[in-house]
Order: C-alpha cells, then structure tokens, then sequence
C-alpha cells in the first residue's frame, strides 16, 4: 500500500474566508464549514481552524475553518432592544441644541 504524501497545513486564522480557501488549495487541502451541509462561506473573516498551522495531513484533507461574518458598512440589525433617539433639531457646535 502506497503511504500518502503529506503536506503542511497553512496558517488560515485572520485572513478573509475567500482568500483561505484559495490559500488552502494552493497547500493542498481543502478549508471546509464545520457544518458539511451548508457551502462554503466566503465571506467574513477565519477566526480558527482545525488542524492548525504547520500540522502535516494526506494531500486533499479537509482543514475546518470557523469564520465570523464582518462587521463592517452591512447596515441592519444591530440595537438590540435600545430605543432610536432622533434629535429634534441639530446641536449647535458645542453639542448644545
């Protein structure tokens, strides 16, 4: 039986989730969800993974990769519970109406 090659796992944590996977393929592995039945999230950014950086795996395994959605400029959502407040005329320079 011929024994795998074996490559190393790159460091995926931080970077944008498309540039980890097209990262992932270049080492050849594959960066998956943890959850195998949604597709693959490209958007937001890698916050961990599973095996880490500098692990040596079989050419084509799966390194799984958590990614936090950005927060940046989507507009909705957010607030909670809090009530808007909308001023009733524009503050002057000092912060004074």
């Amino acid at each position: 039986m011929k024994t795998p090659e074996l490559v190393l796992v790159p460091a995926l944590v931080g970077l944008p989730a498309a540039q980890a996977h097209e990262v992932a393929m270049a080492a050849r592995v594959v960066a998956v969800d943890p959850d195998p039945d949604t597709p693959p999230t490209v958007e937001g950014t890698v916050t961990a993974q599973q095996p880490g950086p500098g692990t040596r795996v079989p050419a084509g395994e799966a390194v799984t990769i958590w990614v936090e959605p950005d927060s940046g400029g989507g507009g909705g959502g957010g607030g909670g519970n809090m009530p808007r407040v909308e001023p009733d005329k524009p503050l002057d320079g000092a912060g004074a109406n």
